[in-house]
């Protein structure tokens, strides 16, 4: 009976998003994404992001504030990273979408 309880929800795609992966996942590809848009000076591996997460964290956290979003980094999953533009929560595709089209390279893009 317990698995009829959600038979009928849906899920959006940013909830379906934040699904799979999360933590130190997401830290780690967030900062090949910042380093894409020259916001970061190196990015990280999970593997690093998971060993050296404090300076890993800073470094993505620190990224994204030069682009106007504040992200609180979150370690242990299945918790995930937090974004906000503004002073509102927005989602994790918002926030990438934001860099994608403010920051990345034009060379980047073309490709």
């Amino acid at each position: 009976m317990a698995e009829d309880k959600f038979a009928d929800e849906t899920m959006s795609d940013d909830e379906l998003n934040q699904v799979a992966g999360g933590s130190s996942t997401e830290t780690s590809e967030d900062s090949k994404l910042l380093y894409q848009c020259g916001l970061i000076d190196d990015w990280h591996g999970e593997d690093h992001t998971m060993w050296i997460w404090h300076s890993s964290s800073k470094a993505v956290d620190e990224g994204w504030a030069k682009a106007g979003i504040t992200c609180v980094t979150k370690w242990a999953d299945p918790e995930h990273n937090l974004y906000f533009k503004d002073g509102k929560e927005i989602s994790r595709s918002e926030a990438h979408e934001y860099l994608l089209k403010n920051f990345l390279p034009t060379a980047t893009k073309a490709q």
